[in-house]
């Protein structure tokens, strides 16, 4: 079997397609956090979690009969293949000669008093787009969000924290994270509004060489009436420190050659 896309011309290049969907382009298989549309017929699709929005692409792959490779926690994969054929794999192994690696993680409550009030704003002013969420999630299985970290065959170490520095992380949990995994190559982080000063303590002991303070919640947040942040003050602060850190929103692409 030949190797896709052999004649890639670059070590690594991250896209960012919108909502939580960042695509890994390599010499080999390519990578799809939580892929907005269909993966590709050789992508491997990695969902970092159940969101409608995040498992939207790989849903559609398997309505059309595609068999897609997924990556993602038991429930997950259950849930996928309840809806057609998936290639279901669980985080541990190599892939294409890379390693995936995953642990999970205790999301942002929903319902912190703040955002409690800001949601029922957002669903007196958008009550038909607030009941079909509710539709959908009840279809959702239950199961928390991941961190995902990747060994690819050179060596190269990417990081994807998703949104797991916020005020509600557990220290322990973090410290442990940051001993298993540090010194990224590439750390993607994920930053839910009102949790900068969460990211900005959370990130520097991680020891990455390249930060990417990555929009994750945006698209969601401003597609239901919620307010959104921007991402440079806490990149700013991080370059403050030493950190080579850029923003990474939709359409924006990093290559590393």
């Amino acid at each position: 079997m030949s190797t896709p896309n052999a004649d890639y011309p670059w070590r690594l290049r991250l896209v960012h397609e919108g909502f939580s969907s960042i695509r890994l382009e390599r010499q080999g298989r390519w990578f799809r956090f939580d892929p907005v549309d269909p993966p590709g017929d050789t992508d491997v699709t990695i969902l970092t979690w159940a969101e409608l929005e995040r498992a939207r692409g790989a849903v559609e792959a398997v309505r059309q009969g595609r068999n897609p490779t997924v990556v993602a926690t038991p429930p997950v994969r259950a849930w996928l293949s309840s809806k057609g054929e998936v290639d279901d794999l669980s985080p541990g192994g190599k892939l294409d000669g890379v390693k995936v690696e995953a642990v999970e993680y205790q999301p942002i409550p929903y319902v912190t008093p703040p955002e409690a009030v800001r949601k029922a704003r957002a669903a007196l002013t958008h009550p038909g787009m607030a009941i079909q969420r509710i539709r959908k999630r009840l279809d959702q299985p239950r199961s928390n969000p991941l961190v995902v970290h990747l060994t690819l065959p050179d060596g190269g170490r990417l990081l994807h924290l998703n949104c797991s520095i916020h005020q509600n992380t557990d220290a322990e949990w973090l410290k442990r994270i940051q001993d298993r995994f540090r010194g990224p190559d590439w750390l993607i982080v994920g930053m839910d509004y009102e949790h900068e000063q969460a990211v900005q303590e959370g990130v520097p002991p991680f020891e990455a060489r390249t930060v990417l303070i990555t929009d994750l919640v945006n698209d969601v947040r401003r597609g239901i009436g919620l307010p959104i942040h921007i991402l440079t003050p806490t990149v700013d602060a991080l370059v403050d420190m030493g950190l080579d850190a850029f923003p990474f929103v939709r359409e924006a692409g990093y290559r590393f050659e």
